[in-house]
């Protein structure tokens, strides 16, 4: 592979872990960092140029077709795809980005990008971002209702699995993040992961919704905090969003909650069922092991 000489691109924070345990909120977070930009899940980068696949997969969910990231991107299968976005937001942007997130939480693809980079002068970093799985599987529950819970709890079991193997691999610099830690202390979190990426600080990052993203993919509710803070941006936003939780983003601002909805909205039998299947694999993530 031919890469440019000198790269622009000198770090990649990858997220592992299991989908709807907050990394697109981190995602935003330290994508506010003004050395960084956040690609969003650089997976669904297999679907630009796809015509038949759906909007919300192959363009930025923010800007659409007319991103001037993503918009007319044609990636070189010879380059990675972090060195390219960085050369794509110089030329355009006229910013230089050297550190570049990507929430992407697949193991294949974290393992496959990771890879790459050691053929380059890029330091890859593995953030395990870990999160109750109860809240994960009723989210999960929430967004596709016609799902067996069973299966639901098995398929985080299995990703948990993947995930805690991946990061046991990994042998770059790595941390543990939780997410209920996250919402709760953000402040303190954020300046542990400043530290750990060997990045200033910058107080300005909590402040994510007055940031514009280009991203791909990434958690639609999260997203929908910052379009809908910013005007004619709803009209825009391609994810999407069922009136209930429509409902539940609407009624806030983009400011990190803590999303506990898991508490009231799984049944008792839901919650039994999930101790049986899952509960011992479950104790480190807790919420109150968590924040201990």
């Amino acid at each position: 592979m031919n890469y440019p000489d000198p790269r622009i691109n000198q770090k990649v924070c990858f997220m592992a872990g299991t989908g709807h345990s907050g990394s697109t909120l981190l995602g935003l977070l330290l994508g506010n960092h003004s050395s960084s930009f956040f690609c969003g899940e650089g997976n669904k980068s297999q679907y630009i140029g796809k015509e038949n696949a759906p909007a919300r997969k192959r363009f930025c969910k923010f800007c659409g077709a007319d991103c001037p990231i993503w918009g007319e991107l044609f990636l070189n299968p010879e380059q990675d795809l972090y060195e390219q976005l960085t050369q794509r937001i110089w030329r355009t942007q006229h910013q230089e980005k050297t550190l570049m997130i990507d929430s992407t939480s697949g193991a294949h693809w974290i393992r496959k990008q990771w890879n790459y980079l050691k053929l380059t002068t890029a330091q890859p970093y593995l953030v395990f971002l870990q999160r109750d799985g109860r809240a994960v599987v009723n989210s999960y529950r929430r967004k596709y209702p016609e799902r067996d819970l069973t299966k639901i709890i098995q398929d985080w079991l299995e990703n948990i699995h993947k995930a805690q193997a991946l990061f046991d691999e990994f042998t770059g610099p790595k941390i543990i993040v939780h997410y209920e830690e996250l919402a709760t202390n953000t402040d303190e979190v954020l300046k542990r992961l400043c530290e750990f990426l060997n990045i200033a600080y910058e107080p300005e990052m909590i402040n994510y919704g007055n940031r514009e993203y280009h991203v791909l993919g990434g958690n639609n509710g999260t997203q929908y905090l910052v379009a809908q803070n910013k005007a004619n941006a709803q009209d825009k936003f391609l994810g999407r969003m069922s009136s209930m939780n429509r409902q539940y983003y609407q009624g806030h601002k983009p400011e990190i909650v803590l999303d506990v909805r898991w508490q009231t909205e799984l049944s008792e039998e839901q919650k039994t069922l999930f101790a049986d299947l899952a509960g011992e694999i479950n104790q480190s993530f807790e919420w109150n092991t968590a924040v201990n």
